[in-house]
This record gives structure tokens, sequence and C-alpha cells, in this order.
């Protein structure tokens, strides 16, 4: 009797623990995706409440929550896609956290060949830009395209080979020299040892990362702690190479 009373304590105190428990998404850009599972796994470690990581390109992942309805918290990499989620009224509250450097990452077999930023418009250097549609800097290569001189604007078309829906998808092309450049973030080049080349003031546009707690969800409170941890703990995006823009 006194054995079947402790396992039915045991039961209730777990039934209730997972009944006040409530199951968190966080939608991260792939460009942050590393700093982002780093604070999850902390966040996951000191609450009771648990955060999922789902990444994807920055339109993608915004997508995905309008589709399923889920999402708590949105990590935002382009402005274009953070104002479509205020014109569809998903946004409650954000804040401006990361500044991110466009750069063109350049494969191991083309490190002979491309040593600046004029070296990507060469015959036959094959480069992974981005897809406007679903990812920050594919939007970056629309506005590179817009500020070049006629003659390097059709170059660079020319050697554009993939467009890719984000930019795991790139490192990826980087990495297994499927391409000679692509179009990537400074920290995301250090994170995967990949050597890169700037794109002068004149032609690049730096992005800026807002951090936005979405409207999906029905518990507020557990959504308020996972915010407030992540605001708390940005020093780990400043490991990582992002230049953080809240103090």
């Amino acid at each position: 009797m006194r054995k079947a009373i402790i396992i039915a304590a045991v039961f209730l105190i777990l039934f209730s623990y997972s009944a006040h428990s409530t199951q968190l998404y966080w939608f991260s850009a792939s460009a942050v995706k590393k700093p982002s599972q780093k604070i999850a796994k902390m966040f996951n470690k000191t609450h009771s409440d648990k955060v999922v990581v789902i990444s994807g390109g920055t339109g993608q992942i915004l997508q995905q929550m309008i589709l399923s309805k889920k999402g708590d918290i949105y990590g935002c990499l382009d402005p274009k896609f953070f104002k479509m989620a205020q014109k569809k009224g998903l946004v409650e509250s954000y804040i401006k956290f990361i500044k991110l450097v466009p750069v063109f990452g350049i494969s191991k077999e083309a490190e002979q060949k491309i040593h600046s930023f004029n070296d990507i418009f060469k015959k036959g250097v094959r480069i992974a830009a981005g897809n406007p549609k679903t990812m920050a800097l594919g939007k970056t290569y629309l506005y590179i395209l817009n500020r070049l001189p006629e003659n390097l604007r059709q170059k660079l078309k020319n050697n554009v080979k993939i467009e890719a829906i984000n930019i795991s998808q790139i490192v990826n092309y980087i990495k297994m020299n499927s391409v000679d450049a692509g179009l990537i973030f400074a920290a995301v080049a250090k994170i995967n040892d990949i050597k890169y080349v700037s794109i002068p003031k004149q032609y690049n546009k730096i992005k800026t990362g807002y951090l936005v707690e979405m409207k999906f969800g029905n518990n507020k409170k557990a959504k308020d702690k996972l915010f407030n941890f992540i605001l708390k703990h940005l020093n780990i995006y400043k490991q990582y190479g992002y230049q953080i823009l809240v103090k």
C-alpha cells in the first residue's frame, strides 16, 4: 500500500511538472544558428519551460511561422521581413540586437585566384548568392547589383550560378568547393574558418538583426522569460564574432 502511494505521488509530481511547463519555439535565421542554439541549451538547463530552435532563411522561417501559427521568438536579419511580420500584426515586441557585415567567402580551391573584391568578376568564377524571397542576403545581392557599374553588374550576374534559400546552404557550397565564392556574413565566415574578401562600402549594406517576440503562443509569461533570457545573454553572439547593438 505504501509503495502504491509513493508511486502515485511521484506520478502526480511528474504530471504536475509537465502540465505547468511550456514548449516554446524560437525561429532563428541560419546565420545566427550556433549562438542561438547555445543560448537555448542554457535556457533549457535552467527552466522548466523548454525551447526548440528552428533555423532557416529569414523569410523562409517567417512563412513557416505563418503557416503553422507557431513561433514565440523570431530572429530576423532583414528589415523587409520584419516589416512584413509587423504588417500582418504578428509582432508583440522587438529590439534591434546585432549588426552583420556581408562579405564574399572563398572556397579552399579558389583562394589562389580570388584575393580581392575585383576578382569575383573574373570570367569563370562560380558564385553562390541568396534568394531574395527566402533570405536576408538575397536582398543584399540585389543591393550590390544595383550599385555596380553596368559592366561589372553583368559580370556578377554571369558568375552567380546558385541562389540558395539560406546561408547554411551557401556555407556548404563553399566548403565543398562547389562554388568559388559565396555571399555570407563576416561572422559566419569566421565561425566556419572561411577566408573572405570585403565588399567596398559604396556597394555593401550592413544588416541589422531584430529579436522579435511574436504573438503566437498561449503562454505570455513563458515567452517573456525566454525573450529576456536571450537579451541577458547577447554576449554569446559577441563570442561568435557578431557586433552587438544592445548594451
